[in-house]
């Protein structure tokens, strides 16, 4: 098996390379002009419409309010699943006639994806719709697509995960399982209707009866593939790294100038990974279909095939292609020099997470709010306030106050009598849990700028925003205090209340792209954060914060790539690294890069 799978890889990389080169530019085509189109597109419908943010609370009344831009969306949706399928079938036959040794023009290959484009009908675009969006995403089966990465969730969705993490986790753990055999199962659907011009129904048979007499051989060897192309991407991107950091070494002068064309390389070998990956799945299932012997001629391509010149026009040529490519690598060589060049020098926004650093007492005490403040003196505490059962704000971050009290009670169902004879404990340390009156006096007295986490699980939000406002909306504009949330509705109701005031939105990964939302900044767990979500939001006039980088390396990562703040638990490693130093090595700059790709 080892040695069929070996044979198998090597032969597959050599039979793709004859057609790299036309995938490769259908790729760029869709992801480069196509898709671009259609977000600004929909970007310009928002601001047609006036709708800067747009939530679940919102979808019937912008149906009826905008009946011809609810249509153009869906047009635009529709578009977006049209082309998802276009590339899939473009490369399906690609691959298809690789296995055939049939040559091909692309024109040719163009008119046979557009005839099955016009084959779609309704239960094949649902079928797709969950095989893309449900099966194999969740199953872990999951096609890449430059399309499906585009697709931007509304942040209401991300907002309900987060806030349900614990349901959905063990919900996504029961059904993992089942979604992974179901995926595998029908994978040769779409196929077989394409390939073989079967029916939906003829088509999910044919995959259920070749994947139940070979549903291991079948895993085997995605496996054993997937591997092989990881760790040759790997060895790939551990060579280019190494070179930059020997020619830093000796060659210092040149530095600069090699970065850039090693960043070119990172970035070429990112692409082909990302073209082979999608393809792999796409090539074992047309193997197993030959296996079998489904594949025959396909109906359409004795129309195709009657031109004798096939064979001459097989793929395009370099003429045409080569000053597309020239003009790419040129964009591509000054986007490296900036972003290896552009590197911001203003010092970064430090916060202390909970008032605590190096453990140097009890989270959200006051205690620790004197202590940081006066020896970090951070630009910002980050702290976290919850309404009591009779309307009054606490400082304290858990909905359940049993962690670090003993009580087995909810914050919001309790009263502020129940609460405040309460003793935390936490690093060795006792504290009382403050209101957020005195806390915000004490912050007063140390002309220390807060960072206040509005935290709820309740479901009328709005009489939190309307109590907060009415009882310290004056005093956060007068000290300069910003405010967060979790929830997008709270978030997108303190701007319609007070948009004077300065929101967050809090938002645990960095999901499918940018959420739609008035909030003034966001608030981002590093571990997902990445340039392009930072770039995208400056575009938007929005700044980014991150929590909670505790080492060097991560916090001048997170510099790197252009975060405004950053929220940590060692304020001594931060005040020291408030700028991002003069000497870091291109090589870093490049490991960056990769860590944070996408």
């Amino acid at each position: 098996m080892l040695k069929e799978n070996t044979n198998q890889l090597i032969g597959f990389l050599k039979q793709t390379t004859r057609y790299f080169r036309d995938v490769l530019l259908m790729h760029g085509l869709l992801l480069f002009m196509i898709i671009p189109l259609l977000s600004n597109g929909t970007k310009f419908l928002f601001q047609l419409a006036d709708i800067p943010s747009f939530t679940l609370e919102l979808f019937y009344p912008f149906i009826f309010q905008h009946p011809f831009i609810t249509f153009s969306l869906i047009m635009i949706l529709l578009s977006v699943v049209v082309l998802i399928y276009f590339e899939f079938t473009f490369l399906l036959l690609s691959l298809y006639f690789i296995k055939k040794e049939q040559p091909i023009s692309l024109k040719q290959l163009l008119s046979l994806t557009f005839m099955q484009i016009k084959k779609l009908r309704p239960a094949v675009i649902l079928f797709f719709l969950f095989y893309f969006f449900l099966v194999l995403p969740l199953g872990g089966f999951s096609l890449h697509s430059e399309l499906l990465a585009k697709i931007k969730l509304p942040a209401f969705i991300i907002d309900f995960i987060f806030i349900n993490r614990l349901f959905v986790i063990i919900l996504y753990l029961m059904i993992y399982l089942l979604l992974s055999y179901i995926a595998l199962r029908l994978t040769f659907t779409l196929p077989a209707m394409i390939l073989l011009n079967a029916s939906l129904r003829q088509a999910i048979r044919h995959s259920l009866l070749l994947t139940r007499k070979n549903f291991w051989k079948i895993i085997s060897q995605l496996v054993f593939i997937t591997i092989g192309i990881t760790f040759l991407t790997s060895v790939s991107f551990s060579l280019v790294l190494g070179i930059q950091r020997l020619i830093e070494l000796f060659f210092p002068s040149k530095a600069l100038p090699f970065a850039v064309v090693s960043l070119l390389a990172l970035q070429l070998i990112y692409i082909i990974n990302l073209v082979l990956s999608t393809i792999i799945i796409f090539y074992l299932i047309i193997e197993w279909l030959d296996r079998e012997n489904y594949l025959f001629p396909l109906p359409a391509m004795n129309a195709l095939f009657k031109n004798p010149d096939t064979k001459r026009r097989m793929r395009l040529k370099w003429p045409y292609v080569t000053p597309f490519i020239l003009m790419s690598m040129i964009i591509l060589l000054h986007y490296n020099y900036t972003y290896l060049t552009n590197v911001s020098s203003q010092p970064i926004v430090t916060i202390s997470h909970r008032g605590v650093s190096q453990a140097n007492g009890v989270q959200n005490s006051i205690e620790a709010l004197r202590a940081t403040s006066q020896y970090y003196q951070p630009d910002f505490i980050e702290m976290d306030i919850q309404m009591t059962k009779d309307q009054q704000f606490v400082v304290f971050h858990d909905f359940n106050l049993r962690s670090l009290t003993g009580l087995n009670q909810i914050v919001e169902e309790s009263t502020l009598s129940e609460i405040l004879p309460l003793t935390v404990r936490e690093n060795d340390q006792q504290a009382a849990i403050p209101t957020f009156d005195a806390y915000l006096e004490q912050a007063k007295m140390n002309q220390q700028k807060l960072l206040i986490e509005i935290k709820t699980q309740r479901k009328d939000e709005a009489v939190i925003v309307h109590q907060f406002l009415q009882q310290y909306k004056t005093r956060i504009l007068e000290e300069g205090h910003l405010i967060q949330a979790l929830s997008l509705g709270l978030v997108e109701t303190f701007k319609n209340e007070a948009p004077e005031l300065t929101i967050g939105y809090i938002i645990p990964f960095h999901f499918v792209g940018l959420p739609v939302s008035q909030a003034d900044f966001f608030m981002m767990e590093y571990s997902t954060l990445n340039r392009s979500f930072i770039d995208a939001a400056h575009n938007e006039g929005k700044f980014v914060f991150t929590w909670t980088p505790n080492q060097t390396e991560t916090m001048e990562r997170m510099m790197f790539y252009g975060v405004e703040g950053i929220v940590t638990d060692r304020m001594d490693l931060l005040t020291a690294q408030k700028r991002l130093p003069e000497t870091m090595s291109y090589a870093d700059k490049l490991a960056y890069f990769l860590i944070g790709i996408g």
